[in-house]
């Protein structure tokens, strides 16, 4: 005989979440693993002794832990999405009748707690992995990615759009030359404000009302949108986050390694881990970067951005005397280091007199009286990284990097 499944709704159950989470399900090992009572003591002061009670700041906290889990970013969707999960409202300690708290709430709280108390969420985390045997410490992986935002790049809006009583009394008078009197709030004439060219968007001239953190951003083959850039160190044993930062998505990688790498050797040195090496891709290429690792004490395998060539076309570098020499055999020597744009070089020439009846001058040396030449101040800091990664260690942590950091990343749903 054939069964038929009818619905009848019910106003009352007998009913135990408890008893419908499997044994082995995360959020059960999460809410058996994890004492929460330390938020109490250490939110205390963050809020008032009188009025409505807030939401509970642990069921804050793992609200935010369910919406990194389930790769979540609103505030909305977490909510919409615990709604709907028996696990998830056992690890809240919620009942099924129990209304979860409003999405704005977790908004509100986001921006009332200060950064250390999430900190202590952080380091709690991270010392129980480490108790776990899953943290090494020895070896860790640094990588960045974007993280979209919360907001629309359609609704951003210009920059410095009001204009100062100074600055219109200028444009007042410059429009009306034939104008003597003083500037009066009672005068009838009406005088309009030049108008201004339509400007395209961009990170200098335009910002975000949502979200002013956030910056434009593109990757290759992706629109243009509003990201912030999350840069993430990762142990490459068991693959445990170790730090995180948040940065402006407008903001090289390369600007933030010697950041990352400093927090993250000083969490894991309160928890009595070493770290001795770093391991991240060419965005972190940089040669004050590998010059910084090594004055630390880190051994880098830090991928070169685009390929690193020591040589010039028509020239031959003599390292002892630290010169080049052309095919006509006239000398560049090293006049010593100059800051261009930023970046240390140094410049080599040769002397006037070589250059002067030299049968290639023109082509060589174009309307310069001499030949000259600049070469990154970091050659040798370039030079050891170089042998390192071409070393059959550094395509093992090459390989090991990839496995370890970006899988990560990619749960995270970024955008790397």
């Amino acid at each position: 005989m054939v069964g038929k499944k009818t619905f009848e709704s019910k106003t009352h159950f007998s009913f135990s979440l408890e008893e419908r989470v499997p044994e082995d399900n995360l959020y059960r090992k999460l809410k058996e693993a994890i004492d929460w009572d330390f938020l109490y003591e250490a939110v205390e002061l963050h809020y008032g002794t009188c009025g409505h009670q807030s939401i509970d700041p642990v069921v804050f906290f793992k609200l935010m832990l369910v919406g990194y889990l389930e790769n979540v970013t609103s505030d909305r969707a977490i909510i919409r999405t615990s709604e709907l999960r028996l696990d998830i409202l056992y690890f809240l300690d919620y009942n099924l009748d129990e209304d979860l708290p409003w999405h704005s709430t977790l908004s509100r709280t986001r921006q009332r707690l200060p950064k250390e108390i999430f900190e202590k969420c952080f380091e709690l985390v991270l010392k129980l992995c480490i108790e776990a045997g899953m943290v090494e410490g020895d070896i860790q992986a640094i990588d960045a990615a974007y993280v979209e935002a919360n907001a629309c790049l359609e609704n951003m809006q210009a920059k410095d759009t009001q204009l100062d009583w100074q600055k219109y009394i200028q444009i007042f008078k410059s429009q009306d030359p034939c104008t003597t009197k003083e500037f009066s709030s009672n005068t009838d004439t009406m005088y309009a404000l030049p108008k201004e060219k339509k400007r395209l968007r961009s990170n200098k001239s335009h910002y975000s009302p949502a979200d002013p953190d956030s910056r434009m951003a593109k990757k290759k083959g992706k629109p243009c949108k509003l990201y912030h850039l999350a840069s993430m160190s990762v142990d490459t044993f068991k693959h445990v986050i170790t730090h995180i930062n948040a940065n402006f998505a407008d903001e090289k990688d390369s600007r933030h390694l010697l950041e990352i790498a400093k927090e993250t050797r000083s969490r894991l040195q309160v928890l009595d881990i070493k770290m001795h090496k770093i391991l991240a891709d060419g965005g972190f290429s940089s040669g004050a970067n590998y010059a910084a690792l090594e004055a630390d004490h880190l051994e880098g395998y830090v991928s070169l951005y685009g390929q690193y060539n020591k040589q010039r076309e028509g020239f031959t570098y003599d390292a002892k005397h630290d010169i080049y020499i052309c095919e006509q055999g006239r000398k560049l020597s090293n006049k010593g280091v100059k800051s261009d744009g930023g970046y240390f070089n140094y410049h080599y020439r040769s002397s006037v007199t070589d250059c002067k009846d030299c049968p290639v001058k023109q082509t060589c040396c174009g309307k310069s009286p001499r030949k000259k030449m600049t070469f990154t101040a970091f050659r040798n800091h370039y030079d050891r990284m170089e042998k390192r990664l071409k070393s059959p260690l550094g395509r093992r942590m090459k390989k090991l990097r990839m496995s370890t950091v970006e899988p990560v990343f990619g749960r995270c749903g970024t955008e790397a």
